[in-house]
Order: C-alpha cells, then structure tokens, then sequence
C-alpha cells in the first residue's frame, strides 16, 4: 500500500515538471538566441584606439617576384626545358598563380619531383632567388614529408571493414 502511495506522490510531483519542460527549454533557446547570458567586453572608453597585434612578415613582394623571374627565365633558356622538366615547369605555373603558399598547397609527391627537376637542371646556386626558392622547396618537404609519415599511415583502414578484394 505505501508503495501505490508513493508512486502516487511521485506522479503528481513530475507531472507539473514534465508539463513545463517544453516552456522551459523554448524560454532558454530564446535567451540564447537574443544573447541575454553573453558576456560582454568592457566598453573602451571614446577616443582611445586599439593597436593592432603585429603580423608576422613573410618575405617581401619583391624577393617573391625575383624567384617568379628567376624561374621563368630559367625554364625559358631553352626551348626543351619545358618539356623536358615538366614538373618544375607545373610547379613555375602554380608558383606564379599562388607564390610561396603554392609550397604548402601542393601535393609532397609533387612538390619532391618539382625539387628533382630543380636540383637536375641547376648547377650553379650563386643567384639568390633561386637557391633561396630550392631552400624553401626543400624544407617544406623535409616538413611535410616527415608529419605525413609520422601521422598518416600507408593504409589506414582496418582488413574488416575493406571491401572484399581490395
């Protein structure tokens, strides 16, 4: 008998929660939508300016441009070249499109044989540009190559869940 009780009890206490529930939840979105509960920053005083965080530089428009130049006539000095570096060539047309982040845009296989030719082709590093755009090439490599063999396994799937035959 005390058991019917309580379980009586125990209904007629939830019912009025289980009533208000979808009031409750529907007044809280509300709220967060309008953002009653955010927190705001102090307002600035009038007149007084914020300085800008400093960005870090990256070489400067014109060093980028000599590598585009050096490159380019460096794949212009014959007429094979073109053809016969064809990977670096690839590389030279992204380069001009996107500078120094075509280095982290493009794939590692491709960027190691952009490097290959590079390095075949040139013999003389004595023009800045370009020993200072093969340094680059080679340590974005070193960098990207070495992440993707720590982090990305050859084959990351588990046998049981490869579909039959592969």
């Amino acid at each position: 008998m005390l058991t019917l009780i309580g379980q009586l009890l125990s209904a007629l206490l939830w019912l009025p929660l289980a009533l208000c529930k979808p009031i409750l939840r529907a007044r809280e979105a509300k709220m967060r939508r309008s953002g009653a509960r955010r927190v705001r920053p102090p307002a600035l005083p009038p007149g007084h300016l914020v300085e800008p965080l400093p960005r870090p530089r990256g070489p400067a428009a014109e060093v980028i441009g000599g590598m585009k130049v050096a490159l380019t006539a460096l794949l212009d000095g014959e007429p094979t070249h073109r053809r016969a570096y064809r990977h670096l060539a690839r590389f030279e047309r992204k380069f001009n499109e996107g500078g120094l982040r075509t280095l982290e845009a493009i794939p590692v296989a491709d960027l190691r044989r952009a490097l290959r030719d590079f390095e075949a082709m040139v013999r003389n590093w004595s023009e800045p540009s370009l020993a200072d755009l093969r340094s680059r090439m080679s340590v974005t490599l070193t960098d990207r190559s070495s992440a993707a063999s720590m982090w990305i396994a050859e084959n990351s799937v588990n046998s049981a869940f490869r579909a039959p035959g592969a």
